[in-house]
Protein backbone atom coordinates (compact mmCIF):
# COMPACT_ATOMS: atom_id res chain seq x y z
CA UNK A 1 0.00 0.00 0.00
CA UNK A 2 1.42 3.44 -0.83
CA UNK A 3 1.83 6.29 1.52
CA UNK A 4 -0.98 8.32 0.02
CA UNK A 5 -3.59 5.43 0.31
CA UNK A 6 -2.29 4.39 3.85
CA UNK A 7 -2.67 8.20 5.19
CA UNK A 8 -5.54 8.39 3.84
CA UNK A 9 -7.41 5.22 4.90
CA UNK A 10 -6.04 6.31 8.79
CA UNK A 11 -7.60 9.65 8.86
CA UNK A 12 -10.18 8.95 7.49
CA UNK A 13 -10.97 6.01 9.83
CA UNK A 14 -10.24 8.81 12.89
CA UNK A 15 -13.00 10.94 11.55
CA UNK A 16 -15.51 8.60 11.22
CA UNK A 17 -15.42 7.79 14.78
CA UNK A 18 -16.21 11.21 15.51
CA UNK A 19 -19.62 12.64 15.76
CA UNK A 20 -21.37 13.84 12.52
CA UNK A 21 -22.65 17.53 12.49
CA UNK A 22 -25.01 17.35 9.55
CA UNK A 23 -28.79 16.44 9.76
CA UNK A 24 -29.10 12.69 8.35
CA UNK A 25 -32.56 14.03 6.57
CA UNK A 26 -30.50 16.30 4.41
CA UNK A 27 -28.34 13.22 3.59
CA UNK A 28 -28.77 11.90 -0.50
CA UNK A 29 -28.21 8.16 0.42
CA UNK A 30 -30.89 8.15 2.47
CA UNK A 31 -34.94 6.75 1.20
CA UNK A 32 -36.81 10.42 1.62
CA UNK A 33 -39.47 10.13 3.35
CA UNK A 34 -41.94 11.02 0.89
CA UNK A 35 -40.34 8.55 -1.37
CA UNK A 36 -42.40 5.04 -2.46
CA UNK A 37 -39.11 3.66 -4.08
CA UNK A 38 -38.18 0.46 -2.37
CA UNK A 39 -34.77 0.73 -3.64
CA UNK A 40 -32.54 3.79 -5.55
CA UNK A 41 -33.55 4.47 -8.70
CA UNK A 42 -30.57 2.91 -10.85
CA UNK A 43 -31.87 -0.57 -9.32
CA UNK A 44 -33.17 -3.00 -12.11
CA UNK A 45 -31.65 -0.29 -14.01
CA UNK A 46 -27.78 -0.83 -14.28
CA UNK A 47 -27.79 -2.60 -11.55
CA UNK A 48 -29.33 -5.09 -9.46
CA UNK A 49 -29.80 -5.10 -5.27
CA UNK A 50 -26.89 -6.85 -5.08
CA UNK A 51 -24.56 -4.47 -6.43
CA UNK A 52 -24.86 -6.63 -9.31
CA UNK A 53 -23.82 -5.12 -13.17
CA UNK A 54 -27.04 -5.38 -15.81
CA UNK A 55 -27.25 -4.43 -19.23
CA UNK A 56 -27.56 -0.98 -20.29
CA UNK A 57 -26.27 -0.52 -23.65
CA UNK A 58 -25.78 3.50 -25.45
CA UNK A 59 -23.30 5.59 -26.79
CA UNK A 60 -21.31 8.63 -25.43
CA UNK A 61 -18.53 11.02 -25.35
CA UNK A 62 -16.31 10.72 -22.53
CA UNK A 63 -12.73 11.16 -21.52
CA UNK A 64 -11.29 7.94 -19.76
CA UNK A 65 -8.69 8.60 -16.99
CA UNK A 66 -5.99 6.46 -17.72
CA UNK A 67 -4.54 4.04 -14.97
CA UNK A 68 -1.32 4.51 -13.34
CA UNK A 69 -1.68 8.23 -13.07
CA UNK A 70 -1.92 10.51 -9.85
CA UNK A 71 -5.31 11.11 -10.88
CA UNK A 72 -6.39 7.11 -10.96
CA UNK A 73 -4.33 6.84 -7.79
CA UNK A 74 -6.23 9.22 -5.61
CA UNK A 75 -9.39 8.00 -7.38
CA UNK A 76 -8.42 4.37 -6.45
CA UNK A 77 -7.43 5.41 -2.33
CA UNK A 78 -10.79 7.06 -2.21
CA UNK A 79 -12.83 4.03 -3.78
CA UNK A 80 -10.47 1.95 -1.19
CA UNK A 81 -11.33 3.99 1.89
CA UNK A 82 -15.02 3.52 1.55
CA UNK A 83 -15.03 0.27 0.84
CA UNK A 84 -15.21 -2.53 4.09
CA UNK A 85 -17.42 0.23 5.54
CA UNK A 86 -20.89 -0.55 7.22
CA UNK A 87 -22.47 1.31 4.19
CA UNK A 88 -20.51 -0.66 1.61
CA UNK A 89 -23.33 -3.25 0.68
CA UNK A 90 -25.24 0.19 -0.35
CA UNK A 91 -22.65 0.62 -3.01
CA UNK A 92 -22.00 -0.97 -6.31
CA UNK A 93 -18.62 0.01 -7.23
CA UNK A 94 -17.19 0.72 -11.28
CA UNK A 95 -13.88 -1.31 -11.69
CA UNK A 96 -11.08 1.74 -11.95
CA UNK A 97 -10.44 1.04 -15.50
CA UNK A 98 -13.67 2.70 -16.42
CA UNK A 99 -12.95 6.18 -14.77
CA UNK A 100 -13.86 9.03 -16.97
CA UNK A 101 -15.62 12.40 -17.11
CA UNK A 102 -18.81 12.13 -19.61
CA UNK A 103 -17.88 15.68 -21.90
CA UNK A 104 -21.84 14.87 -23.52
CA UNK A 105 -24.14 11.86 -23.53
CA UNK A 106 -25.16 10.51 -26.40
CA UNK A 107 -28.06 8.10 -26.86
CA UNK A 108 -29.00 5.17 -24.52
CA UNK A 109 -30.68 2.00 -25.87
CA UNK A 110 -33.58 2.35 -22.71
CA UNK A 111 -34.18 6.23 -23.14
CA UNK A 112 -35.82 6.56 -26.47
CA UNK A 113 -37.45 9.93 -25.54
CA UNK A 114 -36.97 13.31 -27.76
CA UNK A 115 -34.12 15.31 -26.53
CA UNK A 116 -32.69 11.81 -25.63
CA UNK A 117 -32.45 10.35 -28.73
CA UNK A 118 -31.38 12.29 -32.14
CA UNK A 119 -33.91 14.18 -34.17
CA UNK A 120 -33.01 12.56 -37.31
CA UNK A 121 -33.47 9.20 -36.44
CA UNK A 122 -36.92 7.15 -36.22
CA UNK A 123 -37.16 6.42 -31.94
CA UNK A 124 -37.20 2.79 -32.94
CA UNK A 125 -33.79 2.84 -34.62
CA UNK A 126 -31.54 0.08 -33.76
CA UNK A 127 -28.88 1.09 -31.33
CA UNK A 128 -25.87 -0.13 -33.77
CA UNK A 129 -27.20 2.37 -36.72
CA UNK A 130 -28.05 4.95 -34.32
CA UNK A 131 -24.08 4.41 -33.65
CA UNK A 132 -22.78 4.10 -37.62
CA UNK A 133 -24.89 7.12 -38.29
CA UNK A 134 -22.64 9.47 -35.37
CA UNK A 135 -19.88 7.93 -36.96
CA UNK A 136 -20.64 9.18 -40.12
CA UNK A 137 -21.66 12.22 -38.93
CA UNK A 138 -18.69 12.80 -36.73
CA UNK A 139 -16.14 12.16 -39.89
CA UNK A 140 -13.82 15.45 -40.35
CA UNK A 141 -15.13 16.98 -37.29
CA UNK A 142 -13.01 19.62 -36.04
CA UNK A 143 -12.35 19.88 -32.19
CA UNK A 144 -11.50 23.49 -32.37
CA UNK A 145 -10.90 23.21 -28.37
CA UNK A 146 -7.17 22.80 -27.38
CA UNK A 147 -6.28 19.87 -25.60
CA UNK A 148 -6.29 19.14 -22.65
CA UNK A 149 -9.26 19.56 -21.04
CA UNK A 150 -8.55 20.94 -17.55
CA UNK A 151 -10.70 20.52 -14.55
CA UNK A 152 -10.77 21.05 -10.84
CA UNK A 153 -12.28 18.75 -8.75
CA UNK A 154 -14.65 20.49 -6.41
CA UNK A 155 -17.20 18.21 -4.40
CA UNK A 156 -17.94 14.62 -2.71
CA UNK A 157 -20.20 15.22 -0.39
CA UNK A 158 -22.99 12.62 0.63
CA UNK A 159 -24.87 15.69 1.09
CA UNK A 160 -25.39 16.32 -2.99
CA UNK A 161 -24.87 12.61 -4.71
CA UNK A 162 -25.88 9.47 -3.19
CA UNK A 163 -23.79 7.38 -5.09
CA UNK A 164 -19.62 7.98 -4.95
CA UNK A 165 -19.61 10.89 -6.99
CA UNK A 166 -16.42 13.30 -8.05
CA UNK A 167 -17.45 16.62 -9.09
CA UNK A 168 -15.47 18.71 -11.39
CA UNK A 169 -15.64 22.03 -13.01
CA UNK A 170 -13.56 23.51 -15.71
CA UNK A 171 -10.55 25.48 -14.11
CA UNK A 172 -11.84 28.67 -15.05
CA UNK A 173 -14.07 30.84 -16.84
CA UNK A 174 -11.70 30.62 -20.68
CA UNK A 175 -12.30 26.68 -20.00
CA UNK A 176 -16.10 26.48 -19.16
CA UNK A 177 -16.31 28.24 -22.70
CA UNK A 178 -14.01 26.04 -24.55
CA UNK A 179 -15.72 22.38 -23.05
CA UNK A 180 -19.51 23.83 -23.16
CA UNK A 181 -18.87 25.65 -26.72
CA UNK A 182 -17.68 21.99 -27.43
CA UNK A 183 -20.72 20.29 -26.11
CA UNK A 184 -23.09 22.81 -27.91
CA UNK A 185 -21.37 21.96 -31.53
CA UNK A 186 -21.63 18.34 -30.70
CA UNK A 187 -25.20 18.51 -29.82
CA UNK A 188 -25.87 20.68 -32.62
CA UNK A 189 -24.44 18.24 -35.40
CA UNK A 190 -26.00 15.08 -33.83
CA UNK A 191 -29.11 16.81 -32.91
CA UNK A 192 -29.31 15.44 -29.77
CA UNK A 193 -29.91 17.59 -26.16
CA UNK A 194 -30.55 16.22 -23.54
CA UNK A 195 -32.81 18.27 -21.08
CA UNK A 196 -30.74 20.33 -18.45
CA UNK A 197 -28.18 20.82 -21.13
CA UNK A 198 -27.17 23.83 -20.26
CA UNK A 199 -26.43 22.78 -16.88
CA UNK A 200 -25.41 19.71 -17.30
CA UNK A 201 -22.53 18.73 -14.12
CA UNK A 202 -19.27 17.44 -14.91
CA UNK A 203 -18.34 14.24 -12.80
CA UNK A 204 -16.32 11.29 -12.34
CA UNK A 205 -18.69 8.33 -10.96
CA UNK A 206 -17.02 5.63 -8.50
CA UNK A 207 -20.05 3.86 -7.07
CA UNK A 208 -23.85 3.93 -7.83
CA UNK A 209 -26.14 3.55 -4.97
CA UNK A 210 -28.14 0.29 -4.60
CA UNK A 211 -29.88 0.25 -1.20
CA UNK A 212 -30.82 2.81 1.10
CA UNK A 213 -28.55 3.77 4.28
CA UNK A 214 -29.76 4.35 7.24
CA UNK A 215 -29.25 7.52 9.50
CA UNK A 216 -26.03 5.61 10.97
CA UNK A 217 -24.71 4.41 7.75
CA UNK A 218 -25.35 8.03 5.85
CA UNK A 219 -23.70 10.02 8.54
CA UNK A 220 -20.75 7.30 8.61
CA UNK A 221 -20.03 8.35 4.97
CA UNK A 222 -20.52 11.91 5.03
CA UNK A 223 -18.03 11.51 7.79
CA UNK A 224 -15.43 10.08 5.12
CA UNK A 225 -16.11 12.45 2.47
CA UNK A 226 -13.79 15.43 3.62
CA UNK A 227 -10.35 13.73 3.81
CA UNK A 228 -11.42 12.18 0.48
CA UNK A 229 -11.88 15.44 -1.19
CA UNK A 230 -8.77 16.76 0.63
CA UNK A 231 -6.67 14.00 -1.06
CA UNK A 232 -8.04 14.61 -3.82
CA UNK A 233 -7.66 18.36 -4.67
CA UNK A 234 -4.03 17.72 -3.24
CA UNK A 235 -2.90 15.40 -5.77
CA UNK A 236 -4.61 16.23 -8.24
CA UNK A 237 -4.62 20.52 -8.52
CA UNK A 238 -5.54 19.76 -12.15
CA UNK A 239 -7.16 17.38 -13.71
CA UNK A 240 -5.98 16.89 -17.57
CA UNK A 241 -8.01 15.05 -19.58
CA UNK A 242 -7.58 14.37 -23.31
CA UNK A 243 -9.70 14.21 -26.66
CA UNK A 244 -13.47 13.25 -25.96
CA UNK A 245 -13.81 9.31 -27.13
CA UNK A 246 -16.66 8.47 -29.03
CA UNK A 247 -17.91 5.00 -27.09
CA UNK A 248 -20.24 2.24 -26.92
CA UNK A 249 -21.04 0.49 -23.62
CA UNK A 250 -23.18 -2.13 -22.93
CA UNK A 251 -22.77 -1.87 -19.04
CA UNK A 252 -21.00 0.69 -16.52
CA UNK A 253 -18.15 -1.31 -16.45
CA UNK A 254 -16.21 -0.72 -19.87
CA UNK A 255 -17.03 2.06 -22.20
CA UNK A 256 -15.06 0.81 -25.97
CA UNK A 257 -13.76 3.48 -27.92
CA UNK A 258 -14.69 4.16 -31.52
CA UNK A 259 -12.96 6.99 -32.26
CA UNK A 260 -11.60 9.96 -30.91
CA UNK A 261 -13.25 13.08 -31.61
CA UNK A 262 -11.24 15.76 -33.74
CA UNK A 263 -8.74 13.14 -34.31
CA UNK A 264 -6.58 11.34 -36.62
CA UNK A 265 -7.59 7.04 -36.01
CA UNK A 266 -5.97 5.28 -33.78
CA UNK A 267 -5.87 1.95 -31.59
CA UNK A 268 -8.17 1.99 -28.21
CA UNK A 269 -6.32 2.92 -25.67
CA UNK A 270 -5.72 0.36 -22.43
CA UNK A 271 -7.88 2.07 -20.24
CA UNK A 272 -10.98 1.47 -22.48
CA UNK A 273 -10.97 -1.78 -22.44
CA UNK A 274 -12.48 -4.81 -20.69
CA UNK A 275 -9.49 -6.57 -19.45
CA UNK A 276 -9.51 -4.61 -16.09
CA UNK A 277 -13.09 -5.70 -14.34
CA UNK A 278 -11.64 -5.03 -10.89
CA UNK A 279 -14.85 -3.93 -8.48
Amino acid sequence: MNSMRRLLLLNASMLACGTAVAAAKSLAPMRPADSVQSYPSDVDRKFDAKGGVLRFSGNTFLSHIPLGTKASDALIAVRDTIKGRSFTHCLAFTPPSSYHMTVIQGADDAVRQPGHWPADLPLDTPLDACTAHFERKLAGFQLRAPLPLRMRIVDFSAHRDSGATVRLEPIDAAENRKIRGLRDRIADLLEIRAPGHEQYGFHVTLAYLVNWMSAEQAQEYLALQPDCLRLLQTNVPVLELGAPEFCVFNDMYAFDMQLRVGQPPQSAPLSATRGNKEA
